[in-house]
């Protein structure tokens, strides 16, 4: 006799709650669902328990601190980081009228946090101090903190930064101090695999997905006002930007592997907002869709990646207790297409109507990487 599937109320009514309502249909404002959900990931390392954060050859105390929700706390204010030293993980990029005044000590305030989309390496982005232009300070450069496998990678060793008055309380508080640095063991904790399986991890993916496809919405209208005649201002702040040549140096191909996560859900509903077309509209359109490119789905990104790599490293055989009698269906193909999955059910609305499902898979991915990088799979 089947025994009948037992799953989370807040996982079984997904499609019925408001945010994920608001995310599947296409006119709905996507700023206080944005600000909604990113609040869900606010990692908030003040409300929990740790023991000392110091790992050595002589000492591994039970540390629940890790780096990903110390840094998702303290970017809240965007501090000034310093990194020391650090080794590019990929072959480095030479822009055109820009100049790296000194490799050490690279410094600026955090923009944002960011991950790989296909592979599990965690970024921070900094406006870097130590890269000048004639009439300009500082530009956005990442520096990874794991390398594609999800391991720390080795082409750093310290961040620092100077920590506000309530940052250092806690610190001493918790004892938590190594001498003059806060020591981590894990980029993510282990125990986060069990997010995997919760609705707003859910609802965060669908979120992804839809201003991925709104972004490229704006992308097309955007094309469009410029081959109309609109443009924008020839001077100011709103100004189009002139990118400078770059030149890339030779790098090569290395092969990782990797998790892939996808989400099921019925089609959007209705239509996007209609937009006039002027020159105010397509500034904003512009700085929109940046926003979203460049900081918000990688905030988002960044949440729903950590959740990942702990499920990737620690939970893929495990079941949180408040799904039973469920279990991951293999050699799964969506219809017409031949990338096989495993496919994890969550709630069947009706014959024939998409079930609201998860799908994994483990894959094999290739990435140029500086040449002088070890690592990967052979």
């Amino acid at each position: 006799m089947t025994k009948k599937k037992q799953v989370s109320k807040t996982l079984k009514n997904v499609l019925t709650n408001e945010t994920m309502i608001a995310i599947r249909n296409l006119y709905y404002d996507m700023k206080p669902v944005i600000e909604e959900v990113s609040a869900w990931w606010d990692f908030d390392m003040y409300s929990r328990k740790f023991g000392p954060a110091v790992y050595s050859d002589d000492f591994e105390g039970q540390n629940k601190l890790d780096l990903a929700t110390f840094l998702k706390t303290i970017a809240t204010r965007r501090p000034v980081l310093n990194v020391p030293i650090y080794k590019s993980m990929r072959p480095r990029t030479i822009r055109e009228g820009e100049r790296v005044v000194s490799k050490e000590n690279r410094h600026g305030p955090l923009l944002s946090l960011s991950s790989n989309k296909d592979l599990f390496s965690f970024s921070i982005k900094i406006n870097d101090a130590n890269v000048i232009t004639t009439n300009s300070v500082g530009k956005p450069r990442n520096f990874t903190i794991t390398d594609p496998s999800g391991e720390w990678y080795d082409g750093w060793t310290t961040i620092e930064w100077d920590p506000s008055a309530s940052e250092n309380e806690f610190l001493n508080d918790k004892n938590l101090w190594a001498g003059n640095r806060v020591v981590f063991k894990h980029f993510v904790h282990p125990n986060r695999w069990t997010s995997f399986y919760g609705a707003p991890y859910f609802i965060t993916k669908a979120l992804i997905d839809r201003l991925t496809e709104e972004a490229k919405h704006y992308n097309v209208l955007i094309k469009k006002m410029l081959k109309a005649g609109i443009d924008y201002p020839e001077k100011g702040e709103d100004a189009k930007t002139d990118w400078g040549k770059t030149e890339t140096e030779p790098g090569k191909s290395v092969k990782f592997r990797a998790l892939e996560v996808d989400i099921d859900i019925p089609d959007y509903e209705g239509e996007y907002q209609k937009v006039e077309f002027n020159q105010q509209e397509l500034i904003r359109l512009t700085k929109l869709r940046r926003e979203w490119v460049y900081t918000t789905i990688p905030n988002l990104r960044f949440a729903t990646r950590t959740t990942e790599l702990a499920f990737f490293k620690y939970g893929e055989n495990k079941m949180p207790h408040w799904l039973k009698n469920i279990k991951w269906e293999e050699d799964y193909k969506q219809k017409g297409k031949r990338i096989v999955w495993e496919r994890l059910v969550i709630v069947q609305p009706g014959v024939g109507e998409v079930a609201v499902a998860i799908r994994k898979r483990v894959k094999e991915k290739a990435e140029i990487m500086a040449m002088n990088y070890n690592g990967g799979i052979e």
